[in-house]
């Protein structure tokens, strides 16, 4: 990534992660949901719903890649309201953020 970026501290953006197998992405209609495949505890009777961003970061987790590779294909694959490409950068870290909260995306290596 080049230096021009904002590079948030609290994510490790060469480490790789991927979509946690407890998940599965399901395509209902227009929509895309995020199902547990075991009900138990925080997402029981639970379906996340994702955006076309969001539902384009999981497909692109689903076989593991850094936040860094990630961002950069995001990069050639969107454009900013405003052209700014601070604005897609910020919008994978907070999907990183949220999943890595939810547990939906999980270290490769399998680390906490």
């Amino acid at each position: 990534m080049d230096e021009n970026k904002i590079i948030f501290n609290d994510v490790d953006w060469n480490t790789r992660l991927v979509t946690n197998p407890d998940f599965i992405l399901r395509e209902i209609g227009d929509e895309c949901v995020v199902v547990p495949v075991v009900e138990s505890g925080r997402f029981e009777n639970t379906m996340l719903t994702l955006n076309e961003t969001s539902a384009w970061l999981w497909r692109h987790f689903r076989k593991g890649a850094t936040p860094a590779q990630v961002l950069e294909n995001a990069l050639h694959e969107f454009e900013s309201e405003n052209g700014d490409p601070k604005f897609i950068e910020y919008g994978v870290y907070r999907f990183l953020l949220e999943s890595l909260d939810l547990g939906t995306l999980i270290r490769e290596d399998g680390e906490k």
